[in-house]
């Protein structure tokens, strides 16, 4: 009889040693890697495993299976082989994707939406649903006060890839009731043994006009000898990076316009640059030691730096046709400039205004353009780093632990000031080119002046995280011979820390002993960028970001500051909450009617307990604020799959999941008014830290069919079932003997989420020479689901209903090529918009993005990449389309990158 592990009595007898030394280190440190990291690892060896088997059996003239058909079969194994439902994407190579960062290359993954603004995607959902957990290696990770890690700040070039689970298992960390991103970074084990690469990247935007520059680097070995195993692996990365955005935009269409109550039209026009350089700075390390094959022991780490410098410049017309008549006594204040006799056009067939011209009386008015520059310098950064172990204690029975450590900070500084401006007459358009045109005959907006300094507003903020997390798991192989083949239990206790404060009194306005525009130093005011396409006056003046953050002291002393705004109190929370949570789960198998069916059950319980701490306004003095709340959670999880034929697999999962509130929404603290607004209304905001978390009770059936190692159509059917979503809204409350208006975040009863996802993959080898190097990846999500608030079903904000990703592949000798397009159909941003009556819609959003790629040898390759082929642009209206809001636009963006490896 073989012993069911190679070596091991061999390895344990040469080094008995070794083996108690570490078991009694693991002992006394409580460290018995986690499992979902273990798990993980051991899906990549399967997947690689299978590749190997699959490269051995192919005939001698097949295509060999490299770089993008590797990737896309390690990563259709790893989908065939889990238990839950998920989606991966696999490196070709070490340190090679096509995208920068984590969030970018999540917008391939079925179900998976993405925005990009500001010069990178930023923000993820899965299936419209913002609800996510992410994790680091199978770690929870955050930014800041955050629940969720801003995925941006992971590059690329430190992956091995990343699993996208829709499901999530009982031995997963609580948190996304969406779904759960879990990020893996390599380690020196994942490779043979040595192991090297250097990536430089040059990349060119058309609108901020910038070559930016790019590298990062890995280096990986092991080691085998009397002590055992030794890998040891560090990757360093920099991305600098300059974007220029640019948006026109209309105010909500209001009336009367020009004393007509029937005619609506925008009351503001505007433009505003965002421009901006970020330089991100990222490390990870990782130390494996194998000192007999029972043992492993880990030790690794990660971290990020952004520094992030960016203007906004806005511009700002008031047309002047909401205005009552003009009367000569006193200053005018902003938004009550008074045009007389405005001339305008209407839609044809509508009442809504096309295009206007307004002239001034006489020259004694305030206010009629104003010219802003925001400047914030955002400064943050992450760090993780966690220590595990492994013992196979028998061929059967396996302990893993880890303690992990996690801080986080962000901070910003953000001074705002002022240039207005007294033009004459306007003209304008309210949608030309998809947003506002407007122009100021007879003014020469680039001249200072035409200008004087209006306002100040001295903005900071920053905020704080951290938290120290322990687990520990157990799993026993019950063998495949058995009903019950697998049985598993864990314990993970976690404490995170959270705090937020921001400025107070921040604004301050213009006063008469300002200086003129014309006056300020050499480097003070500088010329916006200009737009890209016509709006009129492309072009005008602003404070110079640098001018503000150098001489900052001095422009407070000229407004009659002195010193640093101080801190809000009503605005810091300091929350601590503390999770212990316990699962078991086993693995069972059985045969219907001949068919193999697998499965998985499970729970997991949660204990939290939050302690919130703040400020709030009694009698416009700060009261500490303080509360104690505990929840208790059982979520159960079950997963089937039946293998129908041998490539035709069936799966039905069935769980609970919980997502915890923002710590921000939790703070106790409330801002009272002292009087009533003007109907007689008392009113108020604050926190929330009676709110519960939002539960989704999730079902996914699918169908998948494995064709070809790297050919597969798969149909997933979901729904989740919503209780306790969370919503900002108003709702009268009694508080000290006296009714008030409250705004703060509450959870609602009931919502709901169902849709269809479809999946395709396949390269065509079968076609004859040339040919052969071509493949397809298609996938397309339709949802449709509800919040149930006030008796009324909205759907889900952010959430389109069609959404598909088709990309082109062809690999073939030492050429490769990527063509991908991505389309998501419109949704709504907002209801009820700015309490207007109408909703903030944003129109579909495609993006089209290619790559080229062409290897020297083994060792060198070079790529050309481009985003944003077709220029697109962001649109969103008031209500209906023919009364925009923003167009925006971005930069196209073109990369070259050179890689060598060996």
């Amino acid at each position: 009889m073989n012993h069911p592990y190679p070596g091991r009595a061999s390895d344990v007898r040469r080094n008995p040693f070794a083996l108690k030394i570490v078991v009694a280190a693991l002992a006394g440190a409580g460290l018995l890697a986690g499992a979902p990291v273990a798990r993980a690892q051991d899906a990549q060896v399967a997947a690689e495993k299978e590749q190997e088997e699959g490269l051995k059996a192919q005939p001698v003239n097949a295509v060999i299976v490299t770089g993008v058909r590797r990737a896309a079969q390690s990563a259709q194994t790893i989908k065939r082989n889990s238990d839950e439902v998920v989606d991966s994407i696999v490196a070709e190579e070490a340190g090679k994707f096509p995208d920068k960062n984590v969030a970018e290359i999540l917008g391939r993954v079925t179900g998976v939406q993405i925005r990009r603004e500001f010069g990178e995607a930023n923000s993820v959902i899965v299936r419209g649903l913002p609800g996510l957990a992410t994790l680091l290696n199978g770690r929870e990770v955050f930014t800041s006060s955050g629940r969720n890690l801003y995925l941006a700040d992971i590059p690329t070039t430190m992956l091995q890839r990343i699993d996208v689970y829709k499901t999530q298992g009982a031995e997963m960390v609580e948190g996304g009731t969406a779904g759960v991103i879990d990020v893996r970074t390599s380690r020196p084990f994942d490779f043979k043994g040595f192991t090297a690469n250097l990536n430089g990247r040059i990349e060119h935007r058309d609108k901020s006009n910038t070559n930016d520059p790019q590298v990062s680097g890995m280096l990986s070995n092991r080691w085998k000898g009397a002590f055992g195993e030794v890998g040891v692996l560090a990757g360093l990365s920099y991305q600098k990076g300059n974007y220029h955005d640019e948006v026109t935009w209309n105010s909500p269409p209001e009336h009367p316009v020009a004393g007509n109550r029937t005619v609506t039209g925008p009351f503001d026009l505007g433009h505003v640059n965002y421009q901006g350089e970020r330089m991100r700075y990222a490390a990870n390390w990782a130390v494996q030691w194998r000192p007999v094959r029972e043992v492993e022991l880990f030790a690794e780490g990660w971290s990020t730096r952004i520094d992030h410098d960016a203007q906004r410049q806005f511009f700002t017309g008031h047309v002047g046709w909401n205005a009552q008549p003009w009367t000569p006594s006193g200053d005018v204040e902003w938004g009550q400039g008074r045009y007389t006799n405005p001339t305008y056009t209407l839609f044809p067939g509508t009442n809504q205004i096309d295009s206007v011209t307004a002239t001034k009386p006489d020259g004694n008015y305030h206010f009629f353009a104003a010219s802003g520059s925001q400047a914030p310098r955002d400064d943050s950064e992450g760090h993780q780093g966690a220590i595990g172990a492994r013992w196979d204690i028998t061929p059967k029975l396996r302990l893993t632990g880890e303690l992990a450590r996690t801080i986080s900070r962000w901070k910003q500084e953000m001074p705002i000031m002022e240039l207005l401006a007294d033009p004459q007459t306007i003209t304008a358009r309210t949608y030309v080119n998809g947003g506002a045109w407007f122009d100021y005959p007879g003014t020469d907006m680039m001249s200072p002046d035409s200008y004087r300094l209006g306002a100040f507003t001295d903005n900071w903020s920053g905020s704080r995280g951290q938290s120290t997390d322990w687990r520990a798991d157990a799993t026993y192989d019950n063998g495949e011979d058995s009903f019950f083949r697998e049985f598993s239990s864990g314990v993970r206790v976690a404490s995170r820390k959270a705090s937020y404060q921001h400025e107070s009194a921040n604004f301050v306005g213009a006063h008469a002993n300002l200086p003129a525009v014309a006056a300020l130093p050499g480097g003070a005011i500088c010329p916006s960028m200009p737009l890209s396409e016509n709006y009129g006056m492309n072009q005008w003046l602003t404070v110079c970001d640098d001018y503000m953050h150098a001489n900052i002291d001095q422009i407070r002393k000229m407004y009659l500051r002195d010193g640093r705004t101080e801190p809000w109190p009503y605005s810091l929370y300091r929350n601590t909450e503390d999770t212990t949570a316990f699962y078991a789960k086993t693995k069972f198998g059985f045969a219907v009617g001949g068919i193999p069916v697998e499965g998985t059950a499970g729970v997991r319980y949660v204990k939290t307990e939050l302690d919130v701490n703040g400020f709030s306004n009694v009698q416009n003095n700060p009261v500490p604020a303080h509360r104690n709340t505990s929840d208790n959670d059982i979520l159960p999880n079950l997963t089937m799959k039946a293998l129908l034929t041998k490539d035709l697999i069936g799966r039905f999962n069935a769980g609970k999941a919980i997502q915890r509130p923002n710590f921000g929404d939790f703070n106790p603290g409330e801002s009272l008014g002292t009087a009533p607004n003007s109907q007689g209304i008392y009113e108020g905001n604050g926190g929330n830290p009676d709110l519960k978390p939002v539960i989704g009770k999730n079902y996914d059936l699918a169908l998948e069919w494995y064709f070809a190692p790297t050919g597969s159509l798969t149909t997933t059917v979901f729904r989740h079932d919503f209780e306790n979503y969370i919503v900002r809204r108003l709702g009268m409350e009694t508080i000290g003997g006296r009714e008030y208006r409250m705004d703060r975040p509450r959870n609602v009863n009931e919502g709901q989420l169902k849709g269809v996802e479809i999946g395709y993959r396949q390269f065509y080898d079968f076609l004859p020479g040339w040919l052969g190097g071509f493949g397809l990846e298609a996938n397309y999500t339709y949802m449709e689901g509800y919040l149930l608030e006030d008796g009324k079903r909205n759907p889900f904000v952010g959430m389109s209903k069609n959404a598909y990703n088709i990309v082109g592949l062809y690999e073939r000798g030492p050429w490769s090529a990527r063509l991908a397009y991505n389309y998501r159909s419109q949704f709504v941003d907002a209801y009820n918009y700015r309490g207007l009556g109408f909703n903030l819609v944003v129109e579909p959003i495609k993006t089209a993005d290619a790559s080229l790629s062409y290897r020297f040898n083994e060792n060198m390759g070079i790529t050309l990449d481009v985003e944003n082929i077709t220029d697109r642009t962001y649109n969103d209206y008031h209500g209906i389309a023919s009364n925009p809001r923003d167009v925006r636009r971005y930069d196209r963006v073109v990369g070259l990158s050179l890689r060598w490896r060996m």
